[in-house]
């Protein structure tokens, strides 16, 4: 518990002294992406703004959020924003090390990894909204999932960013049927209320600016791991390029839903989410640093032995708190997609292959004793 407690002072500091860097800045090159998010919601067309050679890309419902932030000084918006960043992060390590397999709370250290992250490091720069969805993601089927309310927000992140889709049809293999129909009709209720509120913005989104990947910004840069990336950097031409993403991306999300199926039904849901997480980077058209903290926390994911575990944790924090992307070898600089296709389809993560349920310890984070397995993950709900 004492050396937790170090971890948690080096986290804060982690997170203080990378907060301040950014803040430090001056106010028009803090946090640029918060900036399009704020100037598109103030804007009369949301994708006619641009911000540099940033335009708006999320869905519509996305803007109606942001609108009330719109009427705070910019300053303290983001100064709020870097706050809310950090604090979410150590809610994030709290939640994620409840649902983990470790006999000791670690997560003092989990916050730590993640403080000195790239991802995080990305989230803070651009004042991006990454952590907040992933956040919510796993709130969802972490806690809420025994709740009737379990879908209702991945729909709602689903509707402000569409990767949060893929958890959908996890809900539904796992048994939740349930929760998965809420899912679906939380983003169809999200997306038909932004329809109201901005129409002609809404069908421009829907039937154009969706499938126009290009405008997502330099998507040939290392900072894109996803699979369609790595293939843009290999100079492969469209049609075979687009063939590949759809067959071999589409083969590793099938294979992570149904390993992380298994491991829903076994009770092991934090596995299920990263692994999910996980496949959603590989798919994507787009998975830039920011989208990649589901890499950091299969940290935490079982393995069958010690050594394998420790095997495991240095591979995960070497690629997510090194700069190995930057380097000019494609081994290196698609590193991040490699690590992310092993989460969501290779690593034979313990849970997911013996269907057994790894109980939870005591710690002061985690004072009850484990649940348990839900009898509802075996039946339709």
């Amino acid at each position: 518990m004492g050396f937790n407690r170090w971890a948690w002072a080096g986290a804060t500091a982690a997170g203080g002294v990378t907060g301040w860097a950014m803040l430090s800045r001056p106010v028009e090159a803090r946090l640029s992406d918060l900036h399009v998010y704020l100037g598109a919601a103030a804007a009369p067309s949301l994708y006619d703004f641009i911000r540099g050679d940033a335009p708006f890309t999320y869905p519509p419902f996305a803007a109606l959020l942001f609108r009330p932030l719109t009427a705070l000084p910019l300053p303290a918006v983001q100064i709020l924003w870097t706050l809310a960043t950090i604090a979410t992060v150590a809610a994030v390590a709290i939640l994620t090390t409840r649902q983990s397999h470790r006999l000791t709370d670690v997560s003092g250290w989990l916050a730590l990894a993640l403080m000195l992250s790239a991802p995080f490091a990305s989230n803070l720069r651009f004042g991006q909204v990454s952590i907040f969805l992933a956040a919510l993601a796993l709130t969802d089927l972490l806690i809420l999932r025994n709740t009737r309310y379990c879908g209702v927000l991945i729909g709602l992140t689903a509707a402000v960013k569409l990767t949060p889709l893929i958890f959908i049809p996890l809900l539904f293999l796992a048994a939740r049927r349930r929760a998965s129909l809420v899912a679906a009709g939380t983003f169809a209720a999200c997306t038909v209320v932004a329809a109201a509120a901005l129409p002609s913005d809404s069908l421009r989104y829907w039937t154009t600016e969706v499938f126009q990947v290009s405008r997502l910004g330099h998507i040939t840069s290392a900072g894109n791991q996803s699979l369609n990336g790595m293939l843009l950097r290999l100079s492969v031409p469209e049609t075979p390029r687009t063939l590949l993403t759809l067959t071999i991306g589409g083969a590793v999300a099938a294979l992570a839903l149904w390993r992380a199926t298994r491991a829903a039904r076994s009770g092991d849901w934090l596995t299920a989410t990263v692994t999910t997480g996980a496949a959603a980077v590989v798919l994507s058209p787009v998975s830039w640093t920011h989208h990649q903290i589901w890499l950091v926390l299969a940290v935490l994911l079982p393995l069958p032995t010690r050594r394998a575990q420790a095997a495991w944790t240095t591979v995960v924090l070497t690629a997510m708190l090194l700069p190995i992307t930057a380097v000019d070898h494609p081994l290196w600089t698609n590193s991040r997609l490699f690590l992310a296709v092993a989460i969501a389809a290779v690593i034979p993560f313990r849970t997911a292959l013996t269907g057994q349920r790894i109980p939870q310890a005591r710690s002061p984070l985690n004072p009850t004793p484990p649940l348990a397995p839900d009898p509802r993950t075996h039946t339709h709900t």
